[in-house]
């Protein structure tokens, strides 16, 4: 029976280090023993660097364009860009990436000679040299042919490459009243350094014409320029039948208009002619500036009849909603759906008022509201574990009808008033948790981290609060067949599936805790399985999403029968209900109740932390051969009740550290843990034996602009064991015990970059390690390090990055006493460890 606490950390910084000086790492040659190849590779770049040349000399945009540089995949890691030597910062700053290894440099006409002659110096034959120590030979690549020979190839970013939709979808899209914005269009930054000078680089050239080109798109053509996303600007265009010249409504000052704002509050109805779409479509693909140009946006509640093949069970008596306790406190949630019913309104704190009430419809929003405040009424607490009774801020945001007739400016207008809505919540009723079931109808993309997860984090970190986000659910005619019972025909059919599934914007977000669904008990499929609708990620090249699943009600076989999930409709009375949407508010009633339960002592990072933690991957998908399945769909697995994330057995041990890693003097700082392993599980020569256990979450920088390189700063934690030997310098040497959960084995050998960022979450700010050991090592002294690493291209953020990390060690029989001695080992050292529920009291006392 779990009856010890999580321990947290409370003097954290005292276990912080200068790092330990590191060797540079050598220059690497890609063409090791093939001379011939590298001369021929080399003409192949100086040769494109040429028709480069000849194209921005002659280019009616001015002498500058975007580059796109193909690294190898053997020239990932970071120490292999060719930053140091070719496209020098100052001369060809990095801009942006799409895929991992895909970067993209700004690259003025007047540089290029210069980056040329760099090429060139590149040589054929690489030197010998002898070491030192023991005169043995070794190759000494230079840093020109090191980085020439990391390149795959390079090309100005291509026209045809910056869209991949068809003008008769986009008019289809425009007509559909689910759109909310006209076409999205990244450019690769703004040009305007804000600075009297002249033009050498071409950069006031390229402002200028696309301004003309924005304003030649004729009359009813809306530009409408928003801020930064991260780094990337972003401008939505509109294209109207309206018969006002075209205007562009500047946000960030990247062009001027004298037209007054009034004008851009009607927007007036679509122009559907097609040639005129595909026109100023040609004409953005063209212009160096754009990167990227996406259809419009659809927003959707998630499908609440996904996977059903008939009407949904709906019960004939009302059920009496218990009203709030008076002076008890509860957690609270915002819920930005479609607004909630009177029904519920005992239990609602306040309603955000950008909609009147009759500009919704709120039976979407009062299912999952009603899952979030009482649960229980309706639910087994084997479906629904949290106690009925969780306040709701209600933040109506999804409008009955067309949503440009409540959103006239398009998308942005959505996120500002999503944006005011959760800055209100929080500062009135000190909401931290929302739940967010309004998808985009457009998979994440594999390359690109999208607009809409990029606003979430934004908000997130603004207000220092969590959303929790469906996963997106498949259309009903792509449902899945029901999930198999041996895990060699589950393996089966998604081999022989060729629909990618992929989970729905904004799932992506890294800030958010985004949730898949999963069969409850009590129906005909088979419990704890995958539903027949739920997506699967990560969408994007790396990382995990979703990251947990809950009971979204099983997709019926047959007509009328349960899906298992059960919520109340708008005149209070029972129904079953399915999709991931209503899997979400089991989660986001969970981290307002951990949050609750410590009394908002947590930071973002720590709650996001203990709820992975603690999740439990369901029966169906732990057995062999559906490891990878399991990411896809259920990412680190099933939270646990609240109490049984707060406190543990007598066999186990957690401790819990939320810290922040700052720059240091020189080199950012590392958290080093000394501590002791447990006296029972260590054996009379110090071979340690048991399990161990750790989650690591963090809030790195993000940048947008770099689409799957967006994690700009990757956290690591480790568990090292002291060796007997020492190391050359008669230092204390450690050696790391522990593996990321998804890295196969590798028997010690060193692993590529590419395994560590697809299996190891290498740059994902949410990871995992497990290890058991049997009688391992011979030493019981053990460190817990929690270092960091930088992109080639970025530098360690000034303000730091805030983390949490998690360590649980635990006897894997269940009968030796590892709470009491760790415990007992904590209160004789420097570290001072408090009951997590009891902490914030603590700190307020001293």
């Amino acid at each position: 029976m779990p009856n010890n606490p999580v321990q947290i950390i409370l003097n954290d910084q005292d276990f912080h280090q200068a790092p330990d000086p590191g060797q540079p790492p050598r220059n690497k040659d890609f063409f090791d023993g093939a001379d011939r190849a590298f001369a021929a590779h080399k003409q192949v770049l100086l040769a494109a660097i040429d028709a480069i040349s000849t194209q921005l000399s002659q280019s009616p945009y001015g002498p500058a364009a975007y580059l796109k540089v193909q690294m190898r995949n053997e020239a990932l890691a970071k120490s292999y860009r060719p930053v140091s030597w070719l496209f020098k910062r100052d001369q060809f700053p990095c801009v942006g990436a799409d895929a991992v290894g895909t970067l993209y440099f700004r690259a003025p006409l007047l540089y290029l000679p210069h980056l040329r002659r760099r090429i060139e110096e590149a040589e054929l034959i690489v030197q010998t040299k002898h070491r030192k120590a023991d005169g043995q030979p070794y190759k000494a690549p230079s840093i020109a042919r090191a980085e020439v020979g990391a390149i795959e190839f390079l090309e100005i970013a291509a026209p045809e490459q910056k869209r991949a939709f068809s003008v008769a979808a986009a008019i289809a899209a425009l007509d559909d009243p689910r759109c909310v914005s006209g076409y999205q269009v990244e450019l690769f930054e703004t040009p305007d350094d804000r600075v009297i000078a002249d033009d050498p680089l071409g950069r006031i050239a390229l402002q200028r014409s696309f301004e003309q080109l924005l304003l030649s798109l004729g009359q009813g053509a809306r530009s409408v320029v928003t801020s930064a996303i991260g780094r990337t600007p972003v401008l939505e265009l509109q294209i109207t039948r309206g018969t006002q010249p075209a205007l562009v409504d500047n946000r960030s000052g990247l062009a001027r208009t004298d037209a007054m704002p009034s004008l851009f509050s009607t927007p007036g109805e679509p122009d559907t002619n097609p040639a005129r779409h595909e026109a100023a479509l040609t004409a953005l693909q063209n212009h160096p500036l754009v990167r990227t140009i996406h259809p419009p946006i659809l927003l959707q509640l998630t499908d609440d009849q996904s996977g059903s093949s008939g009407a949904l069970q709906t019960g004939a008596h009302p059920v009496a909603i218990p009203e709030p306790a008076a002076g008890a406190t509860y957690p609270i949630v915002g819920v930005i759906d479609s607004g909630v019913a009177q029904v519920l309104e005992p239990w609602v704190v306040d309603r955000f008022d950008y909609l009147d009430g009759g500009d919704y419809d709120a039976v979407h929003g009062t299912g999952v509201a009603a899952l979030v405040s009482v649960g229980q009424l309706t639910n087994d607490p084997s479906v629904a574990p949290e106690a009925n009774g969780c306040q709701i801020y209600d933040a109506p945001l999804y409008p009955r009808g067309p949503f440009m007739a409540k959103y006239p400016n398009g998308f942005s207008d959505f996120l500002e008033e999503m944006e005011q809505a959760v800055a209100e919540a929080k500062e009135n009723y000190g909401v931290r948790i929302f739940n967010l079931s309004i998808n985009a109808v457009s998979d994440v993309e594999r390359y690109r981290y999208s607009i809409y997860a990029s606003r979430l984090d934004q908000i997130a970190d603004s207000y220092g609060v969590v959303f929790v986000n469906s996963a997106g659910n498949l259309p009903r005619a792509q449902s899945r067949a029901p999930w198999p019972r041996r895990a060699s025909e589950v393996v089966r059919y998604f081999a022989s599936r060729t629909l990618p599934d992929t989970i729905l914007k904004p799932a992506e977000s890294v800030r958010s805790i985004t949730v898949g669904a999963l069969n409850p008990p009590g129906t005909d499929q088979i419990e704890g399985a995958p539903t027949v609708y739920t997506t699967r990620g990560p969408g994007l090249q790396v990382g995990v999403k979703p990251d947990v699943a809950a009971y979204g009600g099983a997709g019926a076989t047959t007509p009328g029968s349960s899906s298992g999930l059960t919520s109340i409709t708008t005149t209070g009375h029972s129904q079953d209900v399915i999709g991931t949407s209503y899997a979400a508010p089991l989660v986001a009633r969970a981290l307002a109740g951990l949050d609750a339960a410590t009394e908002g002592g947590l930071g973002t990072e720590a709650l996001r932390a203990m709820l992975l933690h603690h999740a439990v991957m369901p029966e169906p998908l732990k057995q062999r051969g559906l490891k990878d399945l399991a990411r896809q769909l259920a990412g680190f697995g099933q939270p646990v009740p609240v109490a049984n994330m707060l406190e543990t057995g007598d066999h186990q041990v957690t401790l819990l550290f939320q810290s922040r890693l700052s720059i240091g003097e020189r080199k950012p700082v590392i958290l080093r843990f000394p501590f002791v392993w447990p006296q029972s599980l260590t054996d009379d020569n110090g071979r340690c034996s048991g399990r161990a256990r750790m989650t690591l979450v963090y809030s790195p920088p993000l940048d947008p602009a770099f689409g799957a390189e967006f994690v700009r700063v990757n956290l690591e934690a480790t568990l090292k064991q002291r060796q007997t030997e020492p190391a050359p310098d008669g230092s204390a040497r450690y050696i790391n015990q522990i593996d990321p959960r998804y890295l196969p084995k590798s028997a010690k050998r060193a692993v590529p970059e590419k395994a560590l960022i697809d299996h190891g979450l290498k740059w994902w700010p949410s990871k995992q390690y497990e290890t058991t050991f049997s009688e391992n090592g011979e030493s019981s002294l053990w460190q817990l390090e929690v270092a960091s690493s930088v992109r080639a291209e970025a530098q360690f953020p000034a303000e730091g990055v805030p983390f949490a990390v998690l360590l649980t060690l635990e006897d894997p029989e269940g009968s030796r006493p590892v709470f009491r001695e760790v415990r007992q080992q904590l209160q004789t050292s420097r570290a001072n460890a408090q009951d997590v529920r009891t902490a914030v009291r603590l700190r307020q006392r001293q």
